[in-house]
């Protein structure tokens, strides 16, 4: 079975470089969305895909506490943490042991993950206004879906698929999610406003109010593309602009996937895409303590949900909270890891319910995270940052126990998922992707890719197997004022520092900038198979690397039209 995917001859001579010698029988499909037409008839899985928050893919040595979501076998060293279902998943599927993603924070990382494409190419407001036209883009948490943007679920849906979300959003409105004030005036008609510190489980105007708001979210996300759209997190848990609610609730979400999955039905013509955003682990830290509870987490008290307190939702699908913190311990693992398990129940309770149903064989299941914290890369061009969990099992086309050891970023999900769908894409339009349907069908020894692209505020990289090479450039006006000797805030009242962290969010570039010695470099070279840590930058070192690699991000960063970066995009003069 193989899918039509037409590129533009235009396309071909700006862009196709990319998949160069990395492509024998998946699909290449490079650059932006467009309208999609329904393929060929043949069987298509349904799809749901799971996004956790903050998670890398392995329990590093610092800081103290495991961001994993795969088993012992696999490289990831889960030999930390209890959860038996994600062990399931792996054994029964395939394991992805150098997934990255494009852009490591939040809100640029879930809209790759829905469009396919890279987070500079976003048609969002807020982006293009923080950033027209002719200036370099700095991609952060200042990414949305475009309102007449090509996505994903609208792909699908015109192929006929059904779509489905559940969960974080954080990808839409940023203008609201940033200012709480603008709550009930023309920028949010419908919104009601709620003091911050007041508690839905006693204030019955509040209550009512989150409810409200709960319904606003619901309707504003079907205009992207979804048919039914379940519990919702508008961004994080601390954009409800409710302390009281400010805790996990994995419960309150994992309800409404089976609700979603009750309405499914086995050997269905109109397969399900459904999309799965957890807000665990993502702060509130679910492993932090207050008076000996994990109050933000586990211990929290179930009533409090996106849409307020509730007390007559039936969570029986999963074990009690307590009784997940006794099976840890019970099982020799630390107690502080139970939200980890926690979680794992949520996925526990999907697969149950697509065996339930008889949709499991015909379902594709991807877990993943929108990226990685570890050494605090988020924000960073580092492994800690860019690499993440990935796991899919589709027990009617993928080989169980298999894995894949060569890179793979974010941009192919959609490649990947438009093409098992049969979607053929029109000449005019196309994904930063490639397609892994050959992966999944065994093909595994040879990569699709040679290399992956990234980008964050002021840094660029390019990945190979073996090399890293980071670029960090400052738009001219900027450079020159770090050239006159200018000193830039730096977080919470520390002393200036010389030049600008990379992020706008001055305390992750606090963070990372402690964490990770060469941050601030211009330049660097990072041999992945000697210094995965990314400690010594080596690029003095390799030149002849360092020009290839530079080669290489130019020609990326080329396919930007109109987004200066440095040297690599300046026009020679003749």
């Amino acid at each position: 079975m193989r899918k039509r995917f037409i590129v533009s001859m235009k396309a071909k001579s700006t862009i196709t470089w990319i998949a160069a010698g990395s492509v024998r029988l998946g699909a290449v499909v490079l650059g932006l969305l467009g309208c999609a037409l329904p393929g060929e008839a043949s069987p298509r899985p349904n799809v749901i895909l799971i996004l956790t928050d903050d998670q890398s893919p392995r329990n590093p040595p610092t800081p103290n506490f495991p961001h994993l979501i795969c088993p012992p076998g696999f490289g990831y060293g889960g030999d930390r943490v209890l959860t038996p279902h994600v062990n399931r998943l792996a054994s029964e599927g395939m394991v992805f042991t150098n997934a990255n993603v494009s852009c490591p924070v939040c809100s640029p990382s879930r809209y790759t993950t829905l469009t396919g494409r890279y987070a500079t190419r976003s048609a969002g407001e807020v982006f293009n206004r923080l950033f027209p036209s002719g200036s370099m883009a700095r991609p952060e948490n200042n990414i949305e879906l475009g309102r007449t943007e090509p996505n994903l679920p609208r792909l699908l849906k015109s192929a006929g698929y059904t779509t489905a979300w559940v969960g974080k959003c954080h990808i839409l409105e940023q203008h609201i999610l940033e200012s709480p004030k603008l709550w009930g005036t023309p920028a949010a008609p419908g919104l009601k406003r709620y003091p911050f510190d007041s508690d839905p489980k006693s204030d019955a105007k509040t209550n009512q109010s989150m409810r409200e708001n709960q319904q606003w979210w619901r309707r504003r996300i079907r205009q992207e593309g979804f048919d039914w759209v379940g519990a919702v997190y508008p961004g994080n848990l601390l954009e409800l602009f409710n302390k009281p609610s400010n805790v996990h609730n994995v419960e309150w979400t994992t309800r409404s996937v089976l609700d979603f999955l009750e309405t499914q039905s086995p050997g269905s013509d109109k397969p399900f895409f459904l999309y799965y955003g957890t807000t665990i682990p993502h702060g509130p830290d679910p492993w932090g303590k207050t008076h000996g509870r994990f109050t933000s987490g586990i211990d929290a008290d179930p009533g409090y949900t996106g849409e307020g307190y509730r007390t007559d939702l039936d969570y029986s699908f999963m074990p009690s909270r307590a009784s997940i913190k006794r099976e840890v311990v019970a099982a020799g693992y630390d107690v502080k890891h139970a939200w980890l398990t926690w979680f794992d129940h949520s996925i526990g309770a999907i697969l149950r319910k697509l065996d339930e149903r008889d949709l499991a064989r015909d379902t594709l299941i991807m877990v993943t995270s929108d990226h990685g914290t570890w050494r605090y890369g988020k924000t960073t061009m580092y492994e800690g940052g860019l690499k993440v969990p990935l796991v899919m099992r589709w027990p009617a086309g993928i080989r169980p126990g298999s894995s894949y050891p060569h890179l793979v970023t974010n941009t192919d999900y959609a490649a990947t998922l438009l093409d098992l769908a049969n979607v053929d894409v029109p000449h005019d339009c196309m994904l930063d992707g490639l397609s892994l349907e050959p992966v999944l069908r065994g093909h595994t020894s040879s990569p699709l890719r040679q290399e992956t692209y990234h980008e964050i505020g002021f840094a660029r990289a390019v990945k190979t197997a073996k090399w890293k090479y980071i670029a960090v450039r400052y738009p001219e006006e900027i450079q020159r004022r770090i050239d006159a000797g200018e000193k830039f805030p730096a977080f919470d009242g520390a002393p200036p520092i010389p030049r600008p962290y990379l992020v706008a969010n001055a305390h992750l570039g606090h963070h990372s900038s402690r964490h990770n010695p060469n941050y601030f470099a211009p330049d660097q070279l990072y041999d992945l198979e000697e210094d995965p840590e990314e400690i010594h930058n080596v690029a003095d070192q390799y030149p002849e690397v360092v020009a290839d690699l530079k080669a290489r991000l130019k020609r990326h960063l080329l396919t930007f039209p109109d987004r200066p970066f440095g040297e690599f995009t300046r026009q020679k003069t003749q």
